[in-house]
């Protein structure tokens, strides 16, 4: 009797020391009442074209854990400006990161001098949030054009670990907490998704550890699925039965659309058919790798005894597109391909495998994380918070946005060679600078685009020399302009609409209310 009251008491002891260490490990939340938030984001995957259909662990672990957003865009369809959206909460005429390249804004010193202490991080930062950014910021980090090095981490971010450019998988260089380290390309050791799952998971590690004081965010940037899009060895050959999707608008020639579509792009051969679905099937494969890193960040925090304290967002910088009217894999287009992304929320309060069809976009994404971590949102912030939708409190909520882009190159640059020779496919230039009023109402499901001749900033609606528009309640895939059908007062509606969001600043202004109910 006294050998089962010793071990008894045994038992007891080792399962309060363990209850102890849990409930430590957990201290951030507990003691300051904010949540931890990981935010995972993606390059270039497409919410339209069955991406997402590939990624069981995303299901698994989102999907069936979280709310889905059925309507989530982004508000520019080409990486530096839209990561620079989604760090600000500002629409691109506000950051002014007009393109991928430095003379336009991309990573350049006015990015630093007037946005850089006005990121996400910074304000999670402030908000006494223990900070870490994990893959690729913004094109162009610590090229020399930029003005600085790999010893340069922005304002707000405890743990830095950074790509030097743009999206790789191996032979890059990282800037990890501002040093230079240069990786080849041994699989164990460089795959780059990978080493941002090691980053990550060791970050978790850490702070959900006995002596962690602080919540948690993770900025989690992943180089897939974008070009060169490399999958992991044991990847290599999944699915090679399939084909990139043949939707409506594959391979179709429209001539009612701006110049670089009717005009800039031939018809696909075979062996363009052929390139395109060699690229799609490597983009899924390099997806199956973010998969992996997603099981083992939740793992990890599951095993810090924090999963159930922490938001999980997962998110693109865009969409993409694979044969639409001709183009290549590409992105820079008005259409929903483009700039319609997969947007997943789970944590403390979020229905479980749940849609909402209310908008949300990437402006949005930092307002919402400063408002789950109880701080005040910036009146400058174009974005409003998502917190009411994801918790299921909305009232009235957007039902249209504006979606920017400025055209890179002259006339008739930004063109690749494709096989065989005599074939060029153009996917840019200046004259495909373009904004975008996309409306989402109950009887209204529309895209009403303005094209301009030049790549000036601000844009002159006057200046506009094409328009487009599309109804999707008719025409899903956008493949009939008929603008020409608009009646006066519908195109004066829509114009005027559209300027006040062309011209708008902070919460206020860059929210306008809905105008049906």
């Amino acid at each position: 009797m006294k050998r089962f009251q010793l071990l008894l008491v045994t038992t007891w002891c080792v399962l309060a020391v363990v209850l102890s260490q849990e409930n430590h490990q957990a201290i951030a939340k507990v003691a300051s009442g904010q949540p931890n938030i990981v935010f995972l984001l993606t390059d270039d995957q497409d919410v339209k074209l069955d991406s997402m259909h590939m990624q069981l662990k995303l299901k698994k672990y989102m999907l069936d854990e979280g709310l889905f957003f059925e309507n989530a865009f982004v508000t520019h369809p080409v990486c530096c400006p839209s990561r620079s959206s989604t760090l600000t909460g500002k629409y691109t005429h506000n950051h002014h990161t007009y393109e991928n390249n430095v003379a336009h804004g991309c990573n350049a010193p006015s990015w630093r001098e007037n946005n850089e202490a006005k990121t996400m991080g910074a304000y999670m930062n402030k908000a006494g949030y223990n900070t870490g950014f994990f893959g690729k910021y913004l094109n162009n980090y610590a090229f020399p054009q930029t003005g600085v090095n790999v010893t340069h981490i922005p304002e707000g971010w405890h743990t830095w670990f950074t790509l030097v450019g743009n999206s790789r998988f191996y032979g890059y260089t990282d800037s990890n907490k501002g040093g230079a380290e240069k990786h080849g390309k041994d699989y164990g050791q460089d795959y780059f998704t990978d080493v941002i799952k090691r980053h990550a998971v060791s970050f978790i590690k850490n702070a959900t550890s006995s002596d962690a004081d602080k919540p948690f965010f993770m900025y989690i940037a992943t180089p897939a699925p974008h070009r060169p899009a490399t999958p992991a060895p044991q990847y290599a050959n999944m699915f090679s039965d399939k084909t990139a999707p043949r939707t409506p608008s594959y391979a179709f020639k429209p001539g009612d659309k701006h110049w670089i579509i009717s005009e800039g792009t031939p018809q696909m051969d075979n062996a363009t058919i052929k390139t395109v679905d060699d690229l799609c099937l490597d983009r899924w494969r390099t997806l199956l790798s973010v998969d992996d890193l997603l099981e083992e960040v939740v793992m990890a925090l599951q095993s810090g005894g924090v999963l159930d304290d922490t938001y999980i967002f997962y998110n693109s910088d865009h969409g993409y597109h694979l044969g639409q009217f001709n183009q290549q894999g590409e992105k820079r287009q008005p259409y929903d391909e483009d700039i319609r992304v997969p947007l997943i929320v789970r944590g403390p309060g979020v229905a479980k495998a749940q849609t909402t069809p209310h908008i949300g976009l990437n402006i949005d994404l930092a307002a919402t994380f400063i408002d789950l971590a109880g701080g005040t949102v910036p009146a400058d912030m174009d974005g409003r918070s998502l917190k009411p939708v994801i918790m299921g409190q909305v009232d009235t909520w957007r039902d249209d946005f504006l979606v920017e882009y400025w055209g890179e190159g002259g006339p008739c640059m930004g063109t690749e060679k494709v096989k065989p020779p005599n074939q060029v496919f153009l996917h840019d230039c200046n004259n495909n600078t373009f904004v975008n009023l996309r409306t989402m109402k109950p009887t209204d499901d529309s895209s009403y685009i303005l094209v301009f001749p030049n790549d000036n900033a601000p844009m002159d609606v006057s200046s506009a020399n094409y328009f487009e528009y599309y109804d999707l309640t008719q025409d899903h895939w956008q493949m009939k302009n008929t603008f020409p059908n608009l009646t006066t007062a519908q195109n004066t509606a829509y114009q005027s609409r559209l300027l006040k969001y062309m011209t708008c600043s902070g919460q206020t202004a860059c929210n306008l209310a809905p105008t049906e109910k």
